[in-house]
């Protein structure tokens, strides 16, 4: 297991990419602030991409083991975000650009910031 700590100023705290789906377990969990963007992954190619606002390690777990995605990934990466506020445009972000295979909803900005709308 390798957790790397970037500077306290910078968006990412800790990240721990590309473990087998049993690793879960080392994910940080709720009093170690586990709030961050995942990304499950079926081989290499992105499957799922997901936020946790308390535990990514309750999230991991109920992907092994419960809901729909049971089964259909094998490994995962997760990224710990020091600011909560930003964590849903990062995944919107993600999202958008990815276009995983096991999201259902791809996420959505707001259209007043839309600069695409404006040029009309």
């Amino acid at each position: 297991m390798k957790k790397k700590k970037l500077e306290r100023s910078k968006l990412v705290k800790w990240y721990f990419e590309h473990r087998e789906r049993k690793d879960y377990k080392f994910a940080l969990g709720r009093k170690k602030r586990g709030r961050g963007i995942y990304v499950l992954y079926k081989g290499n190619k992105i499957y799922y991409i997901g936020l946790s606002k308390s535990s990514l390690r309750n999230r991991l777990r109920n992907h092994a083991l419960k809901d729909r995605h049971k089964g259909k990934w094998n490994n995962f990466s997760f990224y710990q975000v020091g600011r909560t506020k930003f964590i849903k445009d990062i995944e919107t972000l993600f999202l958008r650009i990815c276009e995983p295979a096991g999201n259902k909803i791809s996420g959505r900005f707001k259209k007043k910031y839309d600069l695409g709308r404006k040029i009309k």
